[in-house]
């Protein structure tokens, strides 16, 4: 993931830039072996494979399976 900043960083900390703060903030998840069985046998091809599991890695695992489970 590329984040482009627009303001100068020469007088701010890292941390303190709103593009960085909204990254760190959010909750991150690792798709567990049942999610990516899921995945990889879904019926779409590779590209929307990689936007699902973009959307996935930023849900709880209930959530996970009610998503994957709408494509069936």
């Amino acid at each position: 993931m590329v984040i482009k900043i627009k303001e100068d960083t020469n007088n701010k900390e890292l941390e303190e830039i709103p593009e960085i703060k909204k990254f760190f903030s959010r909750i991150y998840t690792v798709l567990s072996k049942d999610i990516r069985e899921k995945l990889k046998h879904l019926n779409v091809s590779k590209e929307k494979k990689k936007k699902i599991r973009r959307v996935l890695a930023f849900l709880p695992r209930k959530k996970q399976n009610d998503y994957l489970d709408e494509f069936k």
